[in-house]
């Protein structure tokens, strides 16, 4: 059992974890950001921080970054992590095994290398600002490679994780990760973390997977966790009264959305028409209140509100209009007929929508097959295991599905889900729109925050104008800890905690820069 004189930190999650391997695990989890590090971090005001690097300049025609690491960083292995270790674990990650999914984000490089042992410089094919925002996601987080390859690149991540950060894994299972503090941590010059030492106050962290929002919470008040993500929406207000236990509230970077597959033309999914009456039908605020007890902001545009580069006016055009939505459907050819259903071609508007077994995402998908019925569109669903499942079966093709992106950089995300290039690797409903694809590469090309939220501004009106992919709504995220608990906080930009500055009782002693 944790004590004050031993403290180990128990952490309930909302689904099963991966193996932590940044390269082969199927999505990241908490416990990589315990277990790894960046060599740089996104910063609370959206710019980059230092982490494994403690600084870097950019050459002046704008295609070479180098990075300076800091000196007598070390893997938990005992290893230096030194400037071609650094280069090793990118290169891995570049090519990643022969994966994709998140390849788009190497686009832009032309070259990595490490020269001498301390420098890693990165060469792009044009001048770019989105170096930065490679560097600092959960998809090149640094490893040992020399680790992954003698423990089998296809089991790394299971029994072993050869990383940087403040912890190192013990086990991990499906259903619970276990790490103890790593004594080769060098601590953080992050700004944001109070506690930059070495010295970290815990002697561990568990993570415990809890599918069950409803059970999450009644662990937290057995005594059976410490904290958790996203307890059930409708409990929050109760839970924030409570004295025993401390609710915080952040902007989770992330939409919920409905997609559909341009292939099946013989549906009308590659009509505009069909794609736009669907949108209009559905009600994005009964959604809201439905499935996350109101908790959450509906989106016509692909940007969570307020997000970096969000254009508000995107969504104030959005609207619910059933009788608009009738009128494009018959506009399309597809008129009422038998069973209430609308019909074309002798074929009735009536498919299958996937979605993951989650509760807000079969939620959602349920309110969007009752509210699309009297339009007369029939959806039958089918939910499978998150992630790793439910990719393995998007591509055995399907008419539809109901998903989530969650990420740090929104307008990065969505190229791999919107994108024409992206058709190969997470845009599974096949879309293809040339305007967004040249608004995309404006994005990656811009040379400055003007370029940047002009491109991300034009991204924003194509998505909401020719749907690729259905915005629905962003969930309010929620975060719940005990009193005894500091520190334990999600940082903005950044998707899950850190965990340097997480203590217990009175561990929490001591933790500030300087003392």
């Amino acid at each position: 059992m944790p004590d004050a004189a031993n403290p180990v930190l128990r952490e309930a999650f909302e689904y099963e974890f991966s193996p932590l391997d940044p390269v082969g695990g199927a999505h990241i989890d908490p416990p990589s950001n315990a277990v790894y590090e960046t060599i740089v971090v996104k910063g609370t005001d959206m710019k980059p921080a230092p982490s494994l690097a403690r600084s870097w300049s950019q050459s002046a025609d704008g295609l070479e970054w180098r990075f300076e690491l800091r000196p007598g960083l070390r893997f938990h292995s005992g290893a230096a992590c030194d400037a071609p270790a650094v280069a090793a674990a990118l290169h891995r990650c570049r090519i990643r095994d022969g994966r994709t999914p998140q390849r788009h984000y190497w686009d832009p490089v032309d070259s990595v290398r490490s020269e001498g042992d301390r420098a890693i410089v990165i060469r792009s094919h044009y001048p770019t600002t989105r170096v930065m925002s490679l560097l600092w996601g959960t998809h090149t987080l640094i490893f040992n490679e020399a680790t992954r390859d003698q423990d089998d690149p296809f089991s790394y991540g299971f029994s072993v994780a050869d990383g940087t950060g403040p912890f190192r894994l013990v086990s991990l299972s499906d259903d619970r990760v276990v790490t103890e503090r790593a004594p080769t941590y060098a601590g953080s010059p992050a700004p944001f973390l109070r506690n930059g030492s070495a010295e970290v106050p815990l002697a561990g962290v568990e993570w415990l997977a809890v599918t069950s929002a409803a059970e999450r919470l009644r662990m937290l008040d057995r005594g059976e966790v410490d904290c958790l993500h996203a307890p059930p929406p409708a409990d929050v207000e109760a839970v924030g009264r409570d004295p025993r236990f401390r609710v915080l509230t952040s902007k989770q970077s992330s939409n919920v959305y409905f997609a559909l597959d341009w292939a099946r033309r013989e549906l009308g999914f590659d009509d505009m028409r069909v794609r736009r009456a669907m949108s209009l039908a559905i009600d994005r605020a009964a959604i809201i209140a439905a499935v996350v007890a109101g908790q959450g902001r509906a989106t016509y545009g692909p940007l969570p509100p307020e997000s970096e580069f969000y254009r508000p006016e995107v969504d104030a055009r959005g609207r619910h209009d059933f009788a608009e939505a009738a009128r494009l459907l018959d506009a399309a050819g597809w008129r009422p007929g038998e069973r209430g259903l609308r019909w074309k071609d002798g074929r009735p508007l009536s498919f299958g929508c996937l979605v993951q077994r989650d509760d807000v995402l079969e939620g959602t998908a349920r309110e969007i097959a009752r509210q699309l019925r009297p339009l007369g569109i029939e959806i039958s669903i089918e939910a499978v295991k998150p992630f790793l499942p439910f990719y393995q079966r998007l591509r055995q093709g399907t008419e539809s599905f109901v998903s989530k992106w969650l990420w740090e950089d929104p307008v990065d995300a969505l190229i791999g889900f919107t994108s024409t290039l992206g058709q190969s690797r997470i845009n599974w409903q096949h879309a293809s729109i040339p305007r967004l694809d040249a608004a995309f590469d404006a994005w990656c090309r811009a040379g400055d925050d003007a370029g940047l939220a002009a491109a991300a501004g034009t991204v924003q009106d194509v998505i909401a104008a020719e749907l690729p992919l259905i915005p629905l709504f962003t969930p309010t995220d929620f975060w719940v800890h005990r009193a005894e608990v500091t520190g334990w906080r999600p940082v903005a930009g950044n998707l899950y905690p850190f965990y340097q500055d997480v203590a217990i009782g009175q561990s929490s002693r001591g933790l500030a820069r300087g003392e």
